[in-house]
């Protein structure tokens, strides 16, 4: 009978060990669907604010675009926050590449200039569609997401901007570049040129942004 309820009892010790390791490996509400405010509790105060003059980019003869997103600053990923920014500064007759934005609309706002910009349709039935425009400081741009879309400046002085997407990691895909990362016979066809002109193509693109051919004065301010 002794030997009987000692059984038990360790029976009973490690149904309650089980029982009290399985309650503990349970993950606490709060911790799988945290609410917003102990999301941004997570966040120092300084982390609310961004100091753009430290940002370098990218920046060539041509000018610089530089992004701000959520990779470099998380609280941009906030579920309430989801925006990114982009700074784009072009020299006279230079480009911001055609790209698109797989993740993000982008709303464009230029501070100095004047700006040439340019939306591609999607592929569907009839002629593809090119939108164009021409705005000067204090004017909107408006980029739908996903949509090939670039700008080029007609300004004697450059151009400055500043664009707001709708994703903390829009993502960007410059096609130049990306159609030159393909296999050269992919960039041939697509470009209905010999192996070796597609190699010397892509040997000669530029990085973004790129210089263009001199304006038109009529363009120019």
């Amino acid at each position: 009978m002794a030997r009987s309820s000692t059984t038990v009892a360790a029976a009973a010790c490690v149904v309650v060990a089980v029982l009290a390791s399985a309650v503990a490996a349970t993950p606490r509400p709060a911790d799988l669907f945290p609410t917003a405010v102990q999301v941004r509790a997570k966040f120092d105060d300084a982390a609310f604010v961004i100091d753009t003059t430290k940002i370098e980019g990218n920046p060539n003869h041509a000018g610089n675009i530089r992004g701000i997103n959520q990779g470099a600053f998380p609280v941009l990923g906030l579920p309430e926050v989801d925006s990114s920014l982009a700074l784009i500064s072009l020299a006279e007759n230079a480009h911001n590449l055609p790209h698109t934005h797989p993740r993000a609309s982008e709303t464009l706002l230029l501070l100095k200039g004047k700006l040439e910009v340019f939306i591609v349709e999607e592929n569907g039935p009839g002629d593809v569609r090119v939108i164009e425009n021409t705005i000067r400081p204090g004017g909107v741009a408006v980029f739908p997401k996903g949509l090939l879309h670039g700008q080029r400046c007609v300004a004697r002085d450059g151009c400055k901007g500043a664009a707001v997407l709708g994703s903390g990691d829009p993502g960007v895909i410059t096609v130049s570049a990306r159609l030159c990362d393909a296999p050269v016979e992919a960039v041939a066809a697509a470009l209905g040129v010999p192996e070796g002109v597609a190699t010397r193509v892509c040997d000669r693109i530029s990085g973004n942004p790129g210089a263009g051919q001199p304006a038109k004065d009529k363009h120019r301010r």
